[in-house]
């Protein structure tokens, strides 16, 4: 008579059962604290200290993918608050090819999180595991990070005194992973967005300030006249104001209105007052004719208007 196939004990599923219910519950809790942080730089940062606080693991180290390699990016490791700086240090400055024989070079073709354990047979055991000389892995988890169908960074996460990882701690990772994946797309959409917006506002600035320039100034019969041609036969106008010199060939008509206003102490305010404009025109104009003669403040502009006005015989605006 063939022997009875051995019965599960229920009081060790109901165990196992749990953990993974207090290993789903703390990763769901960790990815909603990761959630509310601002800076893309902070969840980086963050994110091993909050894998290491919803599994209990002692040690959890955060990598991206860069050019075929793992580079270590942060460090949780409570255990040695004054060594871990240094060790990420370390780990930082010789980044991993990701390349056979590394275990993490099987979960990134898999994209599945894996339970590594010691292989003795392995020539050189440390040479299957990114990072080992740095960190000492003997059984430890790991787990990709994907987004939009790579894998652009690992989670490795051990725990050197108590209880041995296992395929508890393997799946959760690989859950908060997913999750940290899902918060970090997030605030990379939400910073170039509002990198977009700033851009967009300058753009309308820059609009609104060049529509000013052709109806705010009236229009009068006096307008400006061009060198005639050599080829011609024709000369320069002697006696040219600074419409015909080297300031025309920097700055607009308009521009060149803001300096000379400049020049004889106004304000913005009073500069607005005088050309009829908005202040915040008078800025953006402000701005591009200190950029333009590469000076720092408007008393450097004032100077070198000076330079320039005088070196061709004329004379500084009345004050």
């Amino acid at each position: 008579m063939s022997p009875s196939p051995q019965l599960a004990d229920p009081a060790a599923e109901v165990v196992a059962l749990r953990a993974r219910l207090d290993a789903l519950l703390g990763v769901r809790a960790a990815v909603r604290r990761l959630a509310e942080l601002g800076p893309v730089a902070e969840i980086v940062d963050r994110g091993p200290a909050e894998a290491a606080a919803a599994l209990g693991l002692g040690r959890v180290l955060l990598s991206r993918v860069e050019d075929g390699a793992l580079v270590a990016e942060a460090l949780h490791a409570p255990a040695d608050p004054d060594g871990a700086p240094v060790t990420l240090a370390r780990l930082q400055e010789r980044p991993v090819p990701i390349d056979y024989p590394l275990v993490e070079g099987e979960v990134l073709r898999r994209r599945r999180p894996q339970l590594v354990e010691p292989d003795p047979e392995a020539p050189v055991p440390a040479s299957r595991h990114a990072f080992a000389d740095a960190m000492g892995w003997e059984t430890y988890v790991a787990a990709p990070i994907v987004l939009e169908a790579r894998v652009i960074g690992f989670f490795q996460g051990d725990r050197p005194a108590g209880p041995v990882v296992g395929e508890v701690e393997r799946d959760g990772l690989g859950d908060f992973a997913d999750g940290f994946a899902l918060v970090f797309e997030r605030a990379i959409l939400r910073r170039r967005l509002r990198i977009q917006r700033q851009e967009m506002r300058q753009v309308a600035s820059w609009a609104d300030a060049r529509t000013s320039e052709l109806s705010d100034r009236a229009v009068t019969l006096a307008f400006d006249r061009e060198p005639a041609d050599e080829e011609a036969g024709g000369r320069a106008v002697s006696g040219a104001g600074p419409d015909t010199g080297a300031l025309r060939d920097l700055l607009t008509r308009r521009e060149l209105d803001v300096l000379e206003l400049m020049v004889k102490g106004e304000t913005n305010a009073g500069i607005a007052r005088a050309l009829v404009v908005s202040e915040g025109t008078v800025k953006f104009h402000v701005k591009n004719i200190l950029r333009k003669l590469h000076a720092s403040n408007r008393a450097e502009a004032t100077s070198r208007y000076l330079r320039l006005t005088l070196r061709r015989g004329e004379g500084p605006p009345a004050i």
